[in-house]
Order: structure tokens, then C-alpha cells, then sequence
């Protein structure tokens, strides 16, 4: 009777951690799209601004503002969809050899350095965003309040967050990447 209530609670953990799985990789590629429009927006936002600005001598009123805005959104879309494809940039010098001498240490020193780094973003832009909300802080131009994007960079960095918890269990590249031109004739 009691391998049968084991055999149960397995499977509802099973069950929760599939479901968990599901809904982190539903965000993922949620933050995906996300991220692929913003930079659409910020390409088309550039071309216009400096296509009028140099033709027809009118720029887009606020148009830095905007770009600044967008690039922000793209960068931290950036960061939750990095961290949940644990694709970060690698010192492929050092790279081998770390995961020859200690694969497992490797690992979770990558991966805590990662989630802390992240929880340490995450929490400076909470601040912020709290402070310029109290300050009731506007941009120069266009008079837009900056605490809707903190809020938007707030919860892109939570999401990253969860990504990266998501991707320990992601396998670790046991090979560096190739590069062009590293192999010989």
C-alpha cells in the first residue's frame, strides 16, 4: 500500500513539473515574439527617424525617447530568452577545459553565477522603478511616465528568472562551440 501512495505523489510531481515545463515554454516563446517585434519596431523606428530627418529635413518628435524605450525591451527580452536557452557568452579559451576538470562544478557555478546576476538586475530595476514611480519622473520630450518601462523590464527579468531556474535541467554542452577558421586542413 504504501509503494502504490509513493507511485502517486511521483506522478503528481511529475504532472506539476510537466506542467511547470509547459508554462515556461510557453513564455519562452512568448518572450520570443516579444523580443522579435521589438526589434522590428526599433529597426523601423531608426530607418524612419533618419530617413526624415535627413530627406525632408523633420524627424519623428521624441523619436530618442522611443529608440530608448525599445531598446531596452529588446535587451531584457534578450536576457529572459538567453537564460532560458542557457546560451550566454563563453570564454571558449577556458571553456573545455573547465568542463574536463569539473563538469558538475561547472555547471552549477554557470548556472548560480547566472541567477544571481539576474536576481541582482532584477532587483535594481524593481527599485528603480518604484523610485521613479514615487517621483513621478516623465521624459523630456514626449512627457511619457519611465515607470511603465521599468514595470515591462521588471517583469522581463522576473521571467528570466524563471527561465534560468527552468534551464538546470537543461544538459550543459559538453564540446566547445566550433569556430570558422578552427579547423584544420
Amino acid at each position: 500500500m504504501a509503494a502504490l501512495g509513493e507511485r502517486i505523489v511521483r506522478c503528481r510531481v511529475r504532472a506539476r513539473f510537466h506542467l511547470m515545463n509547459n508554462l515556461t515554454n510557453f513564455l519562452h516563446g512568448l518572450i520570443k515574439v516579444f523580443g522579435t517585434i521589438v526589434l522590428a519596431a526599433l529597426m523601423l523606428m531608426t530607418f524612419t527617424d533618419v530617413t526624415l530627418r535627413y530627406v525632408f529635413s523633420n524627424p519623428i518628435l521624441g523619436s530618442n525617447e522611443i529608440t530608448q524605450f525599445l531598446l531596452a525591451a529588446a535587451v531584457f527580452s534578450g536576457l529572459a530568452i538567453v537564460s532560458g536557452e542557457r546560451s550566454h557568452i563563453v570564454v571558449t579559451l577556458f571553456e573545455p577545459i573547465l568542463i574536463r576538470k569539473i563538469p558538475f562544478s561547472y555547471k552549477w557555478i554557470g548556472i548560480l553565477t547566472n541567477l544571481i546576476g539576474i536576481c541582482a538586475v532584477w532587483f535594481l530595476v524593481v527599485r528603480y522603478t518604484i523610485f521613479v514611480f514615487e517621483q513621478e519622473g516623465v521624459t523630456e520630450i514626449r512627457e511619457w511616465s519611465w515607470w511603465w518601462l521599468g514595470t515591462v523590464l521588471s517583469v522581463l527579468s522576473f521571467f528570466a528568472i524563471l527561465l534560468a531556474i527552468r534551464a538546470i535541467s537543461a544538459p550543459i554542452r559538453d564540446k566547445p562551440v566550433d569556430l570558422p577558421g578552427s579547423h584544420e586542413a
